[in-house]
C-alpha cells in the first residue's frame, strides 16, 4: 500500500491530525487477527495511539443516530453506528472505506476509497 494513490490520499488527510481509533474498531481488528504476529502488531499499534471509548454520551448519540437512520429506512450495521457515535461525541473526523458512514448526517466523515 505504501506509495499507492490510496496511501497518498490517507497521508494527506491525516497529515496534521492525531491518529486515534475507537474501542469498537479495536475489537473488530483483534477479532480479525488470526496469528500471534497479527495480534502483536495490533497491540503495538494500540499502545501508541489514543483509543476512544464507548461512553454514556456515545450511547445516547448512537441511539439517536439509529433512530434517525431507521426512520429514513437507511439503517446501517450496528457496530458502525457505535463507531460513528464515538467519533461524533469526541468531535473526531472519521476516515473510512465504508460508504455506509456517509448516511449519518451528524458525522464528520471522509471516504478514502
Amino acid at each position: 500500500m505504501e506509495g499507492s494513490p490510496l496511501a497518498k490520499k490517507i497521508e494527506a488527510l491525516i497529515q496534521d491530525a492525531p491518529l486515534v481509533t475507537t474501542s469498537i474498531c479495536m475489537h473488530e481488528l483483534l477479532v480479525g487477527a488470526h496469528s500471534e504476529q497479527e495480534h502483536f502488531v495490533l497491540e503495538h499499534l494500540f499502545s501508541n495511539i489514543r483509543i476512544l471509548d464507548y461512553t454514556a454520551d456515545a450511547a445516547r448519540a448512537s441511539a439517536h443516530m439509529m433512530g434517525a437512520l431507521s426512520e429514513t429506512g437507511t439503517l446501517i450495521n450496528k457496530m458502525d453506528i457505535l463507531i460513528a457515535a464515538i467519533c461524533n461525541v469526541h468531535d473526531a473526523h472519521l476516515l473510512t472505506l465504508d460508504k455506509d458512514f456517509s448516511r449519518i448526517k451528524a458525522l464528520n466523515v471522509s471516504l478514502i476509497g
